[in-house]
């Protein structure tokens, strides 16, 4: 809300779209596991991969920022 203090309701309903997008993307990769016949044993792992590849985009962006907050000060 920070980033958005000029549109704070703006800002609320990107969020809970954003959370229900989410969740009907984590509905479809599990439905698509257990359609690829790896059966219902996958729809945690999928999940799984899915919250590590959300992880490492996180580092990823935050390195990003960092480097460029260096650069910016050099």
């Amino acid at each position: 809300m920070r980033a958005a203090a000029e549109a704070p309701g703006l800002a609320s309903s990107v969020n809970v779209g954003a959370f229900n997008l989410g969740n009907a993307l984590g509905a479809a990769a599990g439905g698509a596991a257990i359609s690829a016949g790896f059966g219902y044993g996958a729809v945690p792992v999928a999940g799984a991969l899915i919250a590590a590849a959300g992880v490492a985009f996180v580092v990823l962006q935050v390195a990003r920022q960092r480097r460029m907050q260096v650069d910016a000060n050099a």
